[in-house]
């Protein structure tokens, strides 16, 4: 009881469950009270760089790298059978303070030292919400040199695209593939980007299976995550048609709905019980310049089709030069279109 519960009765989180349990076994197994200042010490710059809170989920998913998968629930648990005696503490605390850049850069890239192209993949992750790469990229990190470490973050980046955002695939699988090449590195059975990449075939959706899925993708914008993860899949798609690359943070540059969401005369083709779904199909939205987006509102195709044919995106101008008139299936067909070019977007070509 004493173990779980503070003074006060009030229940002990898993970081101080396991602080106190490091301590225990100093004090327990040594006489010297340098060691257990030695302990504290870094122990509090551990916690102190993440806090609290975020502390019990880096030690699961440096845990998780190094030794076994296991559940946040499980954690004290694990760790209390496995850490055994004073070298175990010690041996425990170094290894966090080996992973915890790693941690922090995935978790914070904005005030990490990596580079910009590496903080750039680690801020997708983030918008794309999608954690279950974080042990084997920080597993990965221990043993890659910098250029082979920066083709895995850019894979696992395309692997996420392709199987949590488009193909919105049960992620269980996906963990165990991840999870168990993390610990082959550990282990030392892998240790080159090729067997690496070689283990996350499993977990790569096929072109054929990631075009269909993106070919009936919707995704609604009214969350601002969704919408940002919209901007950045039409960027890339005019960076592919055009070479010509823009910040998807450039508010100067608006998502438009080329069938409104609130459509008033001339939207007659689209059924108001099927609306909503329309709507938020990626194949309904392209980037529009701010004032053009102003002047669009709610009008009907032919005035925005005139708009969207003076516009500087490649992607946008073709809407006017290809399609007369909008209806579904008119969505249908342009995305498709994008499916194919997204299918070159976000590719990896896996060593044979």
């Amino acid at each position: 009881m004493f173990e779980t519960l503070n003074a006060r009765g009030v229940r002990l989180s898993a970081t101080d469950l396991l602080k106190n349990y490091l301590f225990s076994l100093l004090h327990r197994q040594s006489e010297h009270e340098r060691e257990i200042e030695t302990l504290e010490s870094r122990w509090n710059e551990i916690v102190g760089r993440l806090g609290e809170e975020s502390f019990p989920d880096f030690l699961r998913v440096h845990w998780i790298s190094r030794r076994t998968t296991v559940r946040l629930s499980d954690l004290f648990k694990t760790v209390r059978a496995q850490v055994q005696d004073r070298g175990d503490a010690f041996s425990l605390l170094q290894e966090l303070k080996t992973d915890i850049e790693a941690y922090l850069a995935l978790t914070q890239p904005d005030g990490s030292d990596w580079p910009v192209e590496w903080k750039r993949h680690a801020r997708t992750l983030r918008m794309f919400s999608v954690r279950q790469p974080f042990p084997l990229l920080i597993a990965a990190r221990r043993v890659l040199d910098d250029a082979d470490f920066e083709r895995l973050l850019r894979s696992v980046v395309t692997i996420s695209f392709r199987y949590n955002v488009i193909g919105s695939f049960q992620a269980n699988e996906q963990e165990r593939v991840y999870h168990a090449e993390a610990q082959r590195i550990s282990r030392g059975e892998h240790s080159s980007i090729r067997q690496i990449m070689g283990s996350l075939r499993p977990v790569y959706p096929d072109d054929e299976r990631f075009r269909l899925s993106f070919r009936e993708k919707s995704i609604g914008v009214a969350q601002t995550r969704n919408k940002r993860v919209v901007r950045y899949i039409l960027f890339e798609l005019e960076r592919q048609a055009s070479g010509n690359s823009h910040d998807f943070e450039d508010n100067r540059i608006t998502l438009e709905h080329i069938c409104p969401l609130n459509p008033e005369d001339g939207w007659n083709r689209f059924a108001e019980d099927d609306l909503d779904a329309q709507t938020s199909r990626l194949g309904n939205m392209a980037l529009l310049e701010a004032g053009a987006n102003r002047d669009a509102g709610n009008a009907g195709y032919e005035a925005k089709r005139e708009l969207f044919g003076k516009s500087r995106f490649r992607t946008t101008r073709e809407i006017a030069s290809k399609y007369e008139d909008w209806t579904p299936e008119t969505i249908d067909s342009r995305q498709d279109v994008m499916a194919r070019g997204a299918a070159a977007v976000w590719r990896i070509d896996f060593p044979g």
